[in-house]
């Protein structure tokens, strides 16, 4: 069993922080967690475009902002509890340099075994240029982190995860992917698609002569990779699931996304690594880019 009991969320003050508070109640809920809710306080924040670096008085920063920062959460504490008296949920103050590493810091000193956190928080704008902290602790988290997106129902009992797409490359790190699937799926009584991208590059001479699939050159490969899928899927304890499998044809991320918009699936469930490590890394990862346009939530597992 993957363990779920201690889920941290990270926030900043921010409406957008706030947005992932009510994915984190009901995975709670569910699973008896215990939820931490951190406010990292850093010291300095390097903007390259900037023109004033400077750092300030540890002490002075610390003081200034504590209070506000355990009145925030105490009140999200009490909202919290008038939803539900059965959440255990604790606030912490951390001071470091930067927001992700104080974030990653305390997932692996503290054994959390879930971040839950939306895309982006107070610094939209300079997110963008620079990367956000969320991308920073997808990268460098030692647990998985749910990415949240703003959801769509206010009462809590509408946050439902009922039909739950999980990407494959056939990986050690997918089938990590499928093993969260598979708990979620059964507590949530969901249903999984399975999907295999094939993602072909051509020559130009193949569009010269009328080859844009890679279905027409080779008829006997979506039988093969359905042969795949389903071996794939019997290293796992499927028994209450309802689980289907697609193969789809080009860029994986944007197979994923269309997948996630068409079938109107409500979580995505991938890994951050599969076969094509070193690329992912120089170009930016399918997962990245799954992120930033999926419509639903992804849980990104390691």
């Amino acid at each position: 069993m993957i363990p779920l009991d201690h889920i941290l969320v990270p926030i900043d003050f921010s409406d957008t922080s706030r947005e992932a508070l009510p994915y984190a109640y009901k995975i709670a809920g569910k699973f008896g967690s215990k939820i931490t809710l951190l406010h990292a306080i850093t010291m300095f924040e390097y903007d390259p475009y900037g023109s004033q670096k400077s750092f300030s008085s540890a002490d002075d920063l610390y003081e200034s902002i504590e209070e506000s920062a355990n009145n925030y959460c105490d009140e999200i504490i009490e909202n919290a509890n008038e939803t539900s008296k059965k959440l255990s949920i604790e606030k912490v103050m951390e001071r470091g340099i930067s927001p992700h590493e104080v974030i990653t810091g305390y997932a692996k000193n503290n054994i959390v075994n879930l971040i839950v956190m939306a895309t982006h928080g107070r610094s939209g704008v300079a997110h963008v240029l620079l990367g956000s902290v969320t991308e920073k602790v997808i990268q460098t988290a030692s647990c998985p982190v749910l990415v949240t997106k703003k959801p769509k129902h206010a009462d809590l009992q509408e946050l439902l995860f009922n039909n739950i797409l999980v990407p494959t490359d056939f990986s050690e790190s997918s089938r990590q992917a499928m093993e969260y699937a598979v708990v979620l799926a059964k507590e949530y009584n969901a249903k999984i698609n399975l999907m295999h991208s094939l993602e072909v590059r051509f020559h130009p001479a193949y569009y010269a002569a009328g080859v844009e699939s890679i279905f027409q050159l080779d008829p006997d490969i979506k039988p093969r990779i359905q042969a795949r899928l389903e071996a794939f899927l019997q290293s796992f304890d499927l028994s209450g699931i309802e689980v289907a499998t697609s193969i789809t044809e080009g860029s994986s991320h944007t197979q994923i996304v269309k997948q996630a918009q068409s079938q109107k699936h409500d979580l995505i469930v991938m890994s951050t690594r599969g076969h094509d490590e070193i690329a992912d890394y120089l170009i930016g990862s399918t997962t990245d880019r799954v992120i930033k346009s999926a419509p639903c939530p992804i849980l990104v597992t390691r």
